[in-house]
């Protein structure tokens, strides 16, 4: 308990700040009383009477501080409450010894300027004639302040504790629905190469293992991370667009357009690939031989623009979130507290267009 109690006296800017407000109630009760001796026209002089009441306020700059420590290691336990009330008054007989010894030597010391018995005992039986309960409506008004500080205190680390718990648990959901993604991702793809493979497509299958290569080395580079730069992922979801490309040939054309100082600006890793994903898989179900995929990026200093246009088969049922745009959407959810919008809509002529709109930073993550 002893070096709980060490550990808990309050620091130098504490004392200084506590000398100073004992300071100022002294000086209020010396002005008090010499404004009482000059309206019964009684001679004094104020320094006087400021010095003589220094026993009484001054010491208590010395003792509460050392309440302070003692609120700080003394907590309060239901179970042990009557522990706890011993403890205190035990502590309170020891402090008000000190506090009453204390005052009566300098009583005597500023009366006579000598420290005797005789003179002690005068000064002693001075103080067993001043108002006491004072001197514990003091000590209990320090002991209440010094709780109120501890339970703040506590109250505060608890705080910071459950925002520190809450982003652990914001981090682990967004690391399982991050790796929910690497598996998905990887089973598409390894059948765009599995098809290239049985259409006898050789070239074209070693190209797209050494793009399924590359992507796999960036999902493990990143696999603590949750935020990537914008070009990380653009650079990701080319390589998947040539793996596509090569699948697909004449029946997928992209065009890609970036707008504004895009490329530094971050975002949660494969979060825009699934959106292309569902792109690619509903325009390969085109009649025709052309299905245009635009992928359009504005940034500002605000927002994150990313507009995707792709045609689609009138015979497709769009279902709106797949796995994919499903786990991205609840991911956005963790990291943008909904300060986001994903929006899919059919437009005219068979188009389709999918409007992500980011904020830039004030994440969760």
């Amino acid at each position: 308990m002893f070096k709980s109690f060490i550990k808990n006296i309050p620091s130098y800017k504490f004392w200084l700040a506590n000398l100073v407000f004992w300071l100022i109630l002294n000086t209020l009760a010396a002005s008090f009383n010499y404004r009482i001796a000059m309206h019964y026209e009684r001679p004094s002089i104020f320094s006087d009477i400021w010095l003589e009441y220094i026993p009484w306020w001054g010491n208590w700059a010395l003792i509460a501080p050392l309440i302070i420590a003692v609120t700080a290691t003394i907590k309060f336990d239901r179970q042990r409450s009557i522990s706890f009330v011993l403890n205190h008054l035990s502590i309170m007989i020891i402090v008000f010894t000190f506090y009453w010894a204390l005052t009566t030597i300098e009583i005597t010391f500023i009366k006579s300027g000598n420290v005797t018995l005789s003179e002690i005992l005068i000064s002693l039986n001075r103080i067993w004639l001043s108002p006491l309960h004072m001197d514990i409506m003091v000590y209990l008004a320090v002991l209440g302040t010094g709780y109120a500080i501890t339970y703040y205190q506590s109250g505060k680390e608890q705080i910071l504790k459950n925002e520190q718990l809450a982003k652990q648990l914001i981090q682990i959901e967004l690391q399982s629905l991050k790796s929910q993604l690497n598996p998905h991702f990887l089973f598409n793809t390894l059948n765009t190469i599995a098809s290239l493979i049985r259409l006898e497509r050789k070239t074209h299958a070693i190209k797209a293992l050494s793009e399924l290569s590359m992507m796999l080395r960036k999902v493990l580079e990143n696999q603590n991370k949750q935020m990537i730069s914008l070009r990380q992922e653009i650079d990701f979801i080319e390589s998947y667009l040539t793996i596509q490309k090569m699948r697909f040939e004449n029946k997928l054309e992209t065009e890609v357009s970036i707008e504004g100082e895009c490329n530094h600006c971050e975002i949660p890793f494969m979060l825009l690939q699934p959106l292309v994903e569902n792109a690619v898989q509903h325009g390969c179900q085109l009649e025709s031989n052309k299905n245009t995929l635009s992928m359009n990026i504005q940034c500002n200093s605000r927002q994150i623009i990313f507009k995707l246009t792709n045609k689609i088969s009138e015979t497709d049922e769009h279902k709106g979130f797949g796995i994919g745009l499903k786990n991205c959407h609840q991911r956005m959810e963790k990291i943008y507290n909904n300060n986001f919008s994903l929006s899919l809509k059919d437009l005219e002529n068979g188009y389709f267009e999918t409007l992500l709109i980011l904020p830039t930073g004030a994440t969760n993550v």
